[in-house]
C-alpha cells in the first residue's frame, strides 16, 4: 500500500499545474541494470544489479537581475528488488541554491568537489564492481573519499576554462572533544581536448581526536581524434594515533578508442599503503566494450579483476548491462 501511495504522489506531482506552467522544471533519470558473474576469490554468484539507477527533478526560478533560484531533488531507484524499503533508495545530489554572475552556491547533500574531479575519466558508474573507485579514493584505513556529503554548503565559480569549487560539511554532532567537519575543494581546467584537475579534502577527527586526515589528487585527460588517454595520482594520509600515520599512494591509467558506434576502453588502478606487509595491497584491471544504440541508450560487456594482496585473494567480474538516460 505504501508503495502505491508513493507512486500516486509522484504521478500527481508530475501532472501538477506547477510543472505545466514552469518551463524551467526538468524531470530526468538513469536506468542502469547489469547482469554479471562475480567470484570473490572463493565463491561464484550470478547477480542482477540496479547500480545507481536514479530519478530526479530539477529546475530554476528567475529572481531578476541575473539571479536564479535553483533546486534539485534526486533519489536512487531500486529496479531489482534488492532494497528492503522498496523502489525509493537513498538521497543523491539534492538541495536548493542561488546562481548568478558570481557562480552558484548550494545547500543540501551533494558530491564533493574532490570526488567529481575523477568523473571525466570514469569508465563505469561508481557503484559497479568494474569501477576504478573501488580501488582509488580510499586511504590506508579504507576511508572512502569518493563520497557525497550531507549537511553541506558548496560553492562553484562561474563556468569557464578554469573553475573552482569549495564545500564545507559541518559536524552537527560536534562536541567539546570531537569535530568531524569536512572541507573539500577542487580546481579544473577544461578547454579543447585537454582536461586537468586537482582536488584536496580534509577530514577532522576521523580516527584520532585532534588529528586531521587528508587527501590530494591530480587528474588529467587528453582527447585525440578517435581515442583518449587519462590518468590520476593521489596521496592520502590517515592518522592512526597522534604520533603515527598511514600514507596511501594511489594511481590510475585509463584510455579508450572509438569504433564506429562502439568503443573499447580499459583502466588499471593501484592502491598502495605504507603499512608493513600491506604495500601495494590492491591492483585492479577492467576492460569494457560499449555500443551506443542511441544518444541515450548504451549496452556494454565488461571484465574486471581486483587483487587484494593483504588477504591474498583475486576477485573477478564478467558481465554486461544497459544504461538509459532520460
Amino acid at each position: 500500500m505504501k508503495q502505491k501511495l508513493i507512486a500516486l504522489a509522484i504521478a500527481s506531482a508530475l501532472s501538477a499545474p506547477a510543472f505545466a506552467d514552469n518551463a524551467n522544471v526538468e524531470v530526468y533519470g538513469k536506468a542502469f541494470l547489469t547482469l554479471d558473474s562475480h567470484n570473490d576469490g572463493t565463491n561464484t554468484v550470478m547477480r542482477v544489479n540496479t547500480n545507481a539507477s536514479r530519478f530526479g527533478v530539477k529546475g530554476s526560478d528567475d529572481l531578476g537581475d541575473g539571479l536564479k533560484g535553483i533546486f534539485q531533488y534526486e533519489v536512487e531507484m531500486d529496479a531489482d528488488g534488492a532494497s528492503a524499503t522498496g523502489g525509493l533508495g537513498k538521497s543523491r545530489n539534492s538541495g536548493f541554491g542561488l546562481e548568478g554572475d558570481f557562480g552558484k552556491v548550494v545547500l543540501g547533500i551533494w558530491d564533493s568537489p574532490y570526488k567529481v574531479t575523477h568523473n571525466k575519466i570514469e569508465l563505469f558508474d561508481n557503484t559497479t564492481s568494474w569501477s576504478a573507485v573501488k580501488t582509488i579514493g580510499k586511504d590506508g584505513s579504507d576511508k572512502d573519499y569518493n563520497t557525497r556529503q550531507k549537511n553541506m554548503i558548496q560553492y562553484w565559480s562561474p563556468k569557464g576554462p578554469v573553475q573552482v569549487g569549495f564545500m564545507y560539511s559541518p559536524d552537527e554532532a560536534k562536541t567539546s572533544t570531537s569535530n568531524k567537519s569536512i572541507l573539500s575543494m577542487s580546481a579544473t581546467f577544461a578547454q579543447d581536448n585537454i582536461y586537468a584537475a586537482v582536488g584536496y579534502e580534509s577530514r577532522g577527527d576521523q580516527k584520532t581526536v585532534g588529528q586531521t586526515d587528508s587527501a590530494f589528487r591530480v587528474v588529467g585527460k587528453f582527447d585525440l581524434a578517435d581515442a583518449w588517454v587519462g590518468g590520476m595520482i593521489e596521496s592520502m594520509k590517515s592518522n592512526n594515533t597522534a604520533t603515527t600515520s598511514l600514507t596511501s599512494k594511489n594511481f590510475e591509467l585509463v584510455g579508450g578508442v572509438k569504433l564506429g558506434a562502439g568503443s573499447l576502453a580499459a583502466t588499471y588502478a593501484k592502491k598502495g599503503d605504507s603499512a608493513s606487509g600491506a604495500a601495494d595491497n590492491v591492483t585492479a584491471l577492467a576492460v569494457k566494450y560499449a555500443y551506443n544504440f542511441s544518444k541515450r541508450t548504451e549496452g556494454f560487456v565488461a571484465y574486471g579483476s581486483r587483487k587484494d594482496n593483504a588477504i591474498n585473494k583475486t576477485a573477478t567480474t564478467f558481465g554486461g548491462g544497459f544504461l538509459h538516460k532520460f
